[in-house]
């Protein structure tokens, strides 16, 4: 097959991209400026001061750089393939950007530091820090990366771009799927709005049941955002506080619901929200691994067998790994191969679509149950019945198409492939099975919770598998196999 048209990407579409890719750098810059006053108020030192300074700086200066020099007069609509290159380049240069305030403090390497930033903005929750940072600034940083992270590049940006861009490409170049209205800017907007509304709810939680504010904040943005990263040495002291788990457990559930779900909820429309299919089979989803979970558990004596307590371990890791959050209540590496397994299986299937998680979606899994059943009801009825393929879904009635159920397998399929590769390969380096495949789901789940095998010692080569699974697992595996779909058409042309 003929793929020359990859390459044919206009000078207007180039400058298009580079002069929007500044306004994001330029947004970066700003808000730089919350660990900036934060590193004031915690007094963290002038090398924290200086490192967020020198980074807002430099990604201030390309960003104007960028967005002045391609004039905007000759900005030109985006193609689906310029859409997917942009977004794919924002990904990896806000990371990049991101990463800097860690590289130039010194905690971490330049590889590492990137790791970090890309972990946090996928809100993945992977780290390279042996312990929770000690700089308040850094702690802030990375939680704020995944509040950004968790709604998208593109969703906050694309309240402040004219039509012009194609904000529909966009939008479904980043991986969205489903809207509150057909008009892009404004669904992005009640998206943005939502997600505030949201973040100050959870902050307010948190403050009744005793957390201080800073953690607060920092929980919600992590937990909204579904990254998991920590913000307190004494984290696992605050989980065992039933209080602060409840509202840790609901801030999860909210950040990986459909958007649509909330705006239902804010109307009162709660009929629309129980008949859909993706909040129904995410909450039969969290109830039979609960009961599995919590019934394996017991079997092998964990926890003293204490029932409640055991229950709450349960539940608590399964909401979290279900919502690719990764917050951890206890060592689940400790636990038996039945309840790690499920946890595994968990990491596949993620949050709803247009969420701040990431995995296979619950809606996608459910078209395939679905599909499924349907397939064996068509062998056993006779051949002149018609079998009815509709599930209720976005305040509507969906018919279940051949082409829909052919896109929703080949995703599946492409994401088991890249889940094999990746293990693969990590296999080379760290010879255990487990350790390899666990990562990766992981990782590709942007779940972040895990064998202890992460550390600043894992091989580069690990590293960087790793990062390119947590930007598949955020924005979608089809912009990031666009590079090696060139790379091949290139190749195969000689």
């Amino acid at each position: 097959m003929n793929l020359n048209y990859l390459e044919k990407i206009g000078g207007d579409e180039i400058k298009t991209i580079a002069h929007y890719t500044g306004f994001v750098l330029i947004s970066i810059a700003s808000f730089m400026m919350i660990p900036i006053i934060i590193c004031l108020i915690y007094n963290d030192g002038m090398t924290y001061f200086n490192s967020f300074t020198y980074s807002m700086i430099i990604s201030l200066a390309i960003g104007l750089l960028l967005y002045y020099s391609c004039n905007s007069k000759n900005l030109s609509d985006l193609s689906f393939k310029g859409s997917f290159i942009f977004v794919l380049s924002i990904w990896i240069l806000s990371a990049l950007v991101c990463a800097l305030p860690m590289i130039f403090s010194r905690d971490l390497s330049f590889v590492d530091s990137y790791f970090e930033s890309m972990s946090g903005i996928t809100s993945t929750g992977f780290t390279m820090y042996s312990d929770v940072p000690v700089a308040f600034c850094i702690r802030i940083w990375r939680s704020l990366l995944q509040w950004i992270g968790g709604l998208g590049v593109i969703i906050l940006l694309s309240v402040l771009l004219p039509s012009s861009v194609s904000l529909k490409r966009l939008y479904v170049a980043e991986g969205n799927t489903e809207e509150i209205t057909p008009n892009i800017k404004h669904n992005s907007m009640m998206f943005i709005r939502i997600y505030t509304l949201l973040t100050i709810l959870a902050i307010l939680l948190y403050i009744l049941v005793g957390v201080d504010l800073f953690n607060s904040v920092c929980y919600s943005f992590a937990g909204l955002g579904t990254g998991g990263f920590s913000s307190d040495p004494s984290y696992l002291n605050y989980f065992a506080n039933p209080l602060v788990e409840i509202v840790t457990m609901i801030v999860m559930i909210l950040g990986a619901m459909n958007f649509i779900l909330h705006y239902n909820l804010l109307r009162g429309k709660l009929k629309l929200v129980h008949k859909d299919i993706e909040i129904r089979y995410m909450f039969i989803f969290i109830a039979l691994a609960t009961i599995i979970v919590t019934f394996s558990l017991l079997q092998h004596n964990f926890y003293n067998q204490d029932i409640l307590l055991t229950f709450r371990h349960a539940l608590f890791q399964v909401i979290s790994v279900l919502t690719s959050t990764g917050f951890s209540s206890t060592d689940i590496n400790a636990w038996p191969a039945l309840s790690y397994h499920i946890l595994i299986i968990l990491m596949f299937i993620g949050g709803c679509a247009t969420s701040t998680a990431s995995g296979i979606k619950i809606f996608n899994v459910a078209v395939m149950i679905k599909a499924v059943w349907w397939e064996i009801h068509s062998m056993l009825l006779p051949k002149d019945v018609i079998i009815k393929r509709n599930v209720f879904h976005n305040n509507r009635q969906m018919h279940l198409s051949n082409y829909l159920l052919k896109q929703v397998f080949t995703f599946f399929m492409v994401y088991l492939l890249l889940f094999v590769l990746s293990t693969v390969i990590i296999m080379v380096f760290c010879n255990d099975f487990q350790t390899a495949y666990s990562i990766v789901a992981a990782s590709i789940g942007n779940t972040g919770l895990g064998p202890s095998y992460i550390s600043t010692s894992i091989p580069v080569v690990v590293k960087v598998v790793l990062i390119f699974d947590f930007l598949a697992g955020r924005i979608g595996i089809w912009p990031v196999l666009l590079p090696f779909i060139y790379l091949i058409n290139r190749f195969g042309d000689g």
